[in-house]
């Protein structure tokens, strides 16, 4: 199976060792694979908005807190370590506070977001060791006292060499000093000792130079040695102190850290998802289908996607087909992609895959052991009963080259017997063979499905792509004449087989040729296909970004003539107080500037709704005929288009007939019974005489508020507050949901947001973010 080795790749991809200790951790049963993959799938939203964290909050730091739970004193090296992690942690914190996700009580933002508070021990490292590990001089009042004083001792004690030199350079072997035994000395010459007062600590190889300390400097290397002695008491007992702060949260630490390794293994996953593209998959009911399945192990540009199904109704898969044409790969490729769904991995495989919650039972490969006395045949057997011991409904079985091994007609009839206990105790099962009486039993049982790896027949070569509810034919000749078999040896083999063979295994071939051309085609209109629909995708982003970006200009364009209205009113004002005899015509003529102005921002209102109507809704919305029943696109009362009269149309409300304009409209698939709504009032809001006033509200637990089915007037009012609310809090980003409608309702909101000065910026959503249903703002 090669798991282990598949677990490799997953764990290569986390940040540190907590991330693969954890997914060593999973296997099938001691893990929800339902929640795990939502969590990936919630982190792979969380990477495409934000990238991938630091991976400094992800450092292995158990051994620094294992020194911290012995009682052991933990280095400044270590400490800085430390702060590296729990600064790393604190930004993971930050990034994660802003996501939208933060109310879902279930989620990775929950989890992360419970790691504790470490800001005490992280300000308290900061301010006691420096960047390099070293204890600062500002660690402790006693210490910068010791350290100065020792530092004014040396300026002392070279002070007295330097003269010592000086007077005595004649004795002197150099004119330096040394360190010997953490003391002071200088080099003299040996026959020169009896002319000096003080002490040798040694001498050199030679014996012509001795390393001698002068009386004078005796004192002062002594205080040295006293304060290096001090200054390392008080150095531990700092580090002592800091140790005893982590101590102290040290439950908490380790706590945190479980989860920290368990976010590892998911930004993982995460990674196996954007990098690979791997889907997620949560295992659940009895239908298995693979759709474009990868062994992990098989090189990208080796690899051949293979697509396989088992539906509820049948109970089991016989393949058949050539040696070395990928039975046993397709049947590993299975097997690890059902294990890994079921240990919460996303597996290389297509979105339309479905993937049971079955327990996996397999016979893969040469089951010899020469310890154990087991041929291959007997490997096998054994590994079979162990399974048919075990399994049950819930479980599946895959067995590779069943019956093999032994004589093929004992080998057939085994075969068959054990298809049959499968089928007898509802078993689902896959497995592969070469034999005849399996195969033709496959293809006339009901509850079986057969299947064949596909072979060309001319160049004799596989394909490796299973091909349903086709037999196989095993092309015994064709490879043996490849490889060079005398032909003479061939045509005597062949006739030892029975005519009712050759025609059966002859019919077959035929079939799979056919429909390995039928295939072939296949994936070539399916490769057509996508190509067409990923550039309809990419086209249709690309208008829609246009769109919004022709909105956000018109806004720009608005707020433009806002400032021009409010420079004219200052020159009217400048105008009024002036005594010029010309005032008045001056006057007439700003007025009438204004009136453009005013004239020029309803155009542009007008074109912001236009547009905001053609991109939120789709084409089959926006397609109005004769007897279609439709709703104002500000109301909630449903009519039927009895009529088309110029440009607009004839819509009867109950008996009551409208001429409406068809971008009012909404069509909808069926007539519903509603109630009336209000309509939105055209009045502009601004908030330039808004009186503030103080609101003492409970906390902001969510930084979005809905004001859909509101009016202009509601949703500002409701819009006013939120703003409030989002000052007072730590949200720095704030989500108003309008929905899209005709455009009305956002058009004000922005109308309004264009003049609050609290506002740093504002702008439609991402698509992930709700696209142009949502304005999001920034304070």
């Amino acid at each position: 199976m090669e798991y282990h080795l598949v677990l490799e790749k997953y764990k290569n991809l986390c940040y540190s060792s907590l991330g693969k200790e954890y997914l060593d951790s999973l296997h099938p049963y001691n893990v929800d694979a339902q929640q795990e993959l939502s969590y990936v799938a919630e982190l792979c939203d969380f990477v495409r908005a934000n990238g991938y964290p630091s991976s400094d909050a992800f450092i292995d730091v158990r051994h620094i807190l294992q020194k911290v739970a012995d009682g052991l004193l933990v280095d400044g090296e270590e400490f800085i370590l430390l702060l590296r992690f729990l600064i790393g942690v604190k930004s993971l914190k930050e990034i994660f506070k802003t996501q939208r996700l933060l109310t879902l009580q279930n989620s990775v933002t929950n989890l992360v977001l419970k790691i504790g508070n470490y800001d005490e021990i992280i300000e308290r490292i900061k301010q006691v060791i420096d960047e390099n590990g070293k204890i600062k001089d500002s660690a402790s009042l006693l210490l910068k006292n010791i350290r100065n004083e020792y530092a004014e001792t040396l300026r002392e004690i070279r002070k007295r060499v330097e003269r010592f030199i000086s007077q005595h350079q004649n004795l002197l072997q150099e004119a330096t000093y040394t360190i010997k035994n953490d003391r002071y000395v200088l080099p003299i010459k040996a026959n020169e000792r009896g002319r000096l007062k003080g002490i040798v600590h040694g001498s050199s190889s030679s014996g012509s130079t001795l390393y001698f300390e002068p009386e004078e400097l005796i004192p002062l290397n002594d205080k040295l040695r006293i304060l290096t002695e001090e200054e390392a008491k008080e150095v531990a007992r700092i580090l002592r102190e800091l140790t005893s702060k982590v101590f102290d949260r040290l439950q908490s630490l380790l706590g945190d850290i479980e989860v920290l390794k368990r976010l590892d293994g998911l930004f993982a996953k995460t990674r196996y998802v954007i990098e690979k593209g791997a889907q997620i998959i949560i295992p659940g009911g009895n239908y298995l289908k693979l759709s474009k399945a990868k062994h992990p192990l098989i090189p990208e540009d080796k690899v051949v996607p293979i697509d396989i199904e088992l539906p509820t109704d049948k109970l089991g898969i016989v393949i058949t087909g050539p040696n070395t044409g990928g039975k046993t790969v397709s049947l590993k490729t299975i097997a690890l992609s059902i294990i890994l769904a079921r240990s919460g991995f996303p597996v290389l495989a297509g979105e339309s895959s479905r993937i049971p919650d079955y327990d996996v039972y397999v016979d893969i490969g040469d089951s010899q052991n020469i310890l154990e006395n087991l041929s291959t045949f007997s490997g096998h057997i054994v590994n079979i009963v162990r399974a048919l011991k075990l399994a049950d409904e819930n479980s599946i079985v895959l067995i590779d080259e069943l019956g093999s091994g032994t004589d093929p007609y004992e080998g057939s009839a085994i075969a068959l017997g054990i298809i049959e206990e499968l089928i007898a105790r509802r078993i689902k099962f896959i497995v592969t063979t070469h034999l005849t009486p399996v195969k033709l039993y496959s293809m006339s049982h009901d509850k079986l499905i057969t299947a064949s790896m596909e072979f060309d027949p001319e160049t004799l070569s596989p394909k490796y792509r299973i091909l349903m509810n086709i037999p196989g034919a095993s092309h015994a000749f064709e490879i043996a004449q490849k490889y060079g078999l005398d032909e003479s040896i061939l045509q005597r083999a062949k006739e030892h087989l029975d005519e009712e063979h050759v025609r059966i295994d002859e019919l077959i071939k035929s079939l799979n040729k056919h429909i390995s051309e039928l295939e072939e085609r296949k994936r070539e209109l399916e490769n057509t296909l996508r190509e067409y629909q990923r550039q309809k995708r990419e086209f249709e982003e690309k208008y829609k970004l246009l769109k919004i970006k022709k909105m956000e200009e018109f806004d720009r364009e608005l707020r433009e003539v806002y400032k021009d209205i409010q420079k004219a009113k200052r020159d009217l004002q400048i105008t009024l107080q002036s005594k010029n005899t010309e005032s008045e015509q001056l006057i007439k003529k700003r007025l009438k500037e204004i009136e453009g102005e005013v004239k020029h921002i309803e155009e542009v209102q007008e074109k912001l709704e236009k547009v905001f109507y053609e991109t939120a809704l789709s084409e089959e919305e926006k397609t109005i005929g004769v007897g279609d029943y439709v709703k104002l696109i500000d109301g909630t009362a449903v009519g039927k288009v009895v009529d088309v009269k110029g440009s607009k149309v004839i819509v009867d409300f109950n008996g009551i007939k409208l001429e409406v304009k068809p971008e009012k409209l909404k069509r909808v698939a069926t007539q519903t019974v509603v109630t009336s709504g209000s309509s939105q009032s055209k009045t502009e809001i601004t908030n330039e005489k808004r009186i503030p006033t103080k609101v003492y509200s409970s906390p902001l637990t969510k930084n979005e508020i809905d004001v859909r089915g509101m009016t202009v007037e509601e949703a500002v009012e409701k819009i006013d507050e939120f703003i409030d609310q989002l000052l007072m809090s730590d949200f720095t980003t704030g989500y108003i949901i309008h929905g899209k409608g005709t455009g009305k309702l956002a058009t004000g909101i922005w109308s309004y947001l264009r003049h609050d000065k609290r506002i740093k910026n504002y702008r439609f959503g991402r698509p992930d973010e709700g696209g142009v249903g949502v304005t999001v703002i920034e304070i």
